[in-house]
């Protein structure tokens, strides 16, 4: 199955072009499905982790973040 995007939805900027190509050999070798999962992988965070790090964690400890693993775990 050969799958081709249509390169004049894109800019003419030559990132972009050079991604809709990359794109293109992704589907046409990988599928939808392992594209995607390598797109979330390589596109970088947008977040400051530190930061998200200290709002997500606050006021818990190691014990309360083990049960809560362990009882998720266990559904």
């Amino acid at each position: 199955m050969k799958i081709q995007l249509n390169k004049e939805s894109f800019s003419a900027n030559k990132n972009q072009s050079l991604l809709t190509t990359a794109f293109e050999i992704l589907l046409n070798n990988l599928g939808p499905q392992k594209t995607s999962r390598l797109w979330q992988i390589l596109t970088p965070l947008r977040e400051n982790y530190t930061v998200e790090r200290r709002k997500l964690f606050k006021g818990k400890n190691l014990t309360s973040l083990y049960k809560k693993a362990k009882n998720f775990n266990k559904e």
